[in-house]
């Protein structure tokens, strides 16, 4: 874990204690969760975009009547050590569970991007075992329908190892007999994709993934993740997910619906049901301006929703 550095308690005051370590963190009445990673971007508030967007998943999976529980799941925010107690703060006052975990980095790794430099850490999503399932999103995803239903889909049921000794390599231990890794990929045709779009053969895309916390798999993980080159690190997490959820592997990964999610999408996707799109709402580069303004618009739903709470 990183040397955790000493805020100023002028700036910062009473915001430590709201952080939830993951050793710590009770059980809930819930068998289910949402869940993020957020670590820290810009140094204010403001402009912090990630912020912004973590704020937004808080407020549609919690308090938007069009998109929030109805069955009580709460939505965890992992931090890394380096987030500042004021965004904490923030999060946890807003109505997430913030809960700090520790950074995880493997030193052969070179991610493709630096904004993917921490996403290792989420594999400590594996830790919160008091919940039987996970819906795991990037902190990206802008949501338009309710997600509940996803946890009780035959596509999400949690998975016997396959069990086939010739998929077990000597030097990466022992595999976990039960797991779920179930998702999406993007569409073939990328953004000018038609309705219903024909998606990918590979790879899950790990930005929407529901997947059921062990101990088993998070050390199963962390041992693959060990192993230099055993598959490319630019992007991290999501090959080492597809490479021990692969298709012809004893856990492969599992398609969700079409309609739960969109990587790269369409203001069509919109219209015709998408739950969730994997975009940012602030991208300036977005062809697509119906669904810029859908996507902003979310934004400024949940600062409207804040300016009338305070």
């Amino acid at each position: 874990m990183g040397e955790r550095t000493h805020p100023d308690p002028q700036r910062e005051p009473t915001c430590r204690k709201l952080t939830t370590n993951i050793n710590t963190l009770q059980s809930t009445t819930s068998k289910y969760a949402y869940a993020t990673l957020f670590t820290e971007g810009a140094e204010r508030e403001e402009d912090d975009k990630y912020l912004i967007c973590t704020r937004m998943l808080t407020y549609q999976l919690l308090h938007d009547p069009a998109t929030r529980t109805e069955r009580s799941i709460p939505f965890i925010v992992l931090v890394p050590p380096s987030v500042s107690h004021l965004k904490r703060h923030r999060l946890q006052s807003e109505g997430a569970t913030v809960v700090e975990v520790p950074t995880t980095n493997f030193s052969w790794m070179k991610p493709g991007r630096d904004r993917w430099a921490h996403v290792m850490d989420k594999l400590n999503v594996y830790k919160l075992v008091q919940f039987g399932k996970i819906l795991l999103l990037d902190s990206d995803t802008v949501i338009f329908k309710r997600l509940d239903d996803i946890f009780e889909s035959p596509t999400t049921e949690i998975r016997t190892n396959l069990g086939n000794s010739s998929h077990v390599k000597h030097d990466e231990g022992p595999q976990p007999q039960t797991y779920l890794m179930a998702g999406e990929t993007s569409p073939e045709e990328g953004i000018k994709h038609s309705w219903p779009a024909k998606r990918r053969a590979s790879p899950v895309n790990a930005g929407f993934v529901v997947l059921h916390p062990s101990e088993e798999m998070y050390e199963y993980n962390v041992r693959i993740a060990s192993i230099e080159g055993r598959f490319p690190s630019s992007a991290p997490e999501q090959n080492l997910w597809n490479y021990i959820h692969r298709p012809d592997g004893n856990m492969p990964w599992k398609r969700i619906e079409d309609t739960w999610v969109m990587d790269g999408p369409r203001y069509e996707n919109y219209e015709n049901g998408i739950a969730a799109v994997h975009e940012k709402w602030f991208r300036r580069i977005q062809e697509d301006k119906a669904l810029r303004e859908e996507l902003r618009k979310r934004r400024w739903e949940m600062e409207g929703f804040r300016a009338d709470s305070n």
